[in-house]
């Protein structure tokens, strides 16, 4: 699996955030995705690319493991 995101330039989110949230998602989803692979960059808005994932169900879980990792690393380095 691999996932894109794209965090829009002007929000100002530190580095050390997205290190975080890169560290973060690798740990809550290679044990239930073993291939995962993520990219974390700036650009000019948000958005999130999830490919190599066949079911709804899988891109659901995902989605919302992201939604939990984002909530819990952006709050604590806040």
């Amino acid at each position: 699996m691999r996932i894109e995101i794209m965090i829009d330039k002007e929000q100002k989110i530190s580095q050390s955030i997205l290190d975080a949230l890169e560290t973060e998602l690798y740990r809550n989803l290679r044990p239930l995705y073993p291939k995962t692979a993520i990219r974390i960059r700036k650009g000019s808005a948000n958005g999130v690319e999830l490919s190599g994932l066949k079911l709804d169900e899988d891109k659901k879980r995902v989605m919302e493991i992201m939604q939990q990792v984002w909530g819990t690393t952006a709050g604590a380095l806040v």
